[in-house]
């Protein structure tokens, strides 16, 4: 993954592991992927991730790690009675296609789908969930959205 890709490499893996029932995806390592996965954490949608740390770590090599050891993790995916966590996970903003939102834009269109998705919105205070951006009365670059 190329850091132009941004989180919908991140996304896809999540929606093809539920579609195909599995317990657990690996994801991409960037400081960008792990802020998406605390707050579809925080929100419900995942049990959590780990991070695979080479077992050289606490060794005497350390100067022998590369970057490459700390690419790759987990996430945990979640199932409430068989069901998954999320139901689906969509790209808005893409690289060929920006999608920002002002405070009231949020809110408009919020009320007009019936608050039945969480945005979660790219901002100067990091990534953040729609009701976090209202609250906090900042817009923002919409990422994705997820019901």
């Amino acid at each position: 993954m190329t850091s132009k890709q941004g989180y919908s490499d991140l996304m896809t893996r999540i929606r093809n592991g539920y579609m195909a029932k599995l317990d657990s995806v690996t994801f991409t390592h960037t400081s960008r992927n792990i802020n998406l996965l605390i707050i579809l954490r925080d929100e419900g949608f995942i049990s959590g991730w780990s991070e695979n740390l080479p077992s050289l770590l606490g060794s005497e090599k350390l100067k022998d790690l590369q970057v490459s050891n700390f690419n790759e993790g987990r996430v945990f995916l979640k199932y409430i009675d068989g069901k998954p966590g999320l139901i689906s996970i969509e790209t808005i903003s893409k690289p060929s296609r920006r999608v920002y939102m002002s405070v009231a834009e949020m809110e408009t269109s919020l009320v007009k789908e019936g608050f039945n998705r969480i945005l979660i919105i790219s901002t100067n205070k990091g990534l953040l969930t729609h009701a976090q951006a209202i609250h906090y009365q900042i817009g923002g670059e919409v990422v994705c959205a997820i019901k």
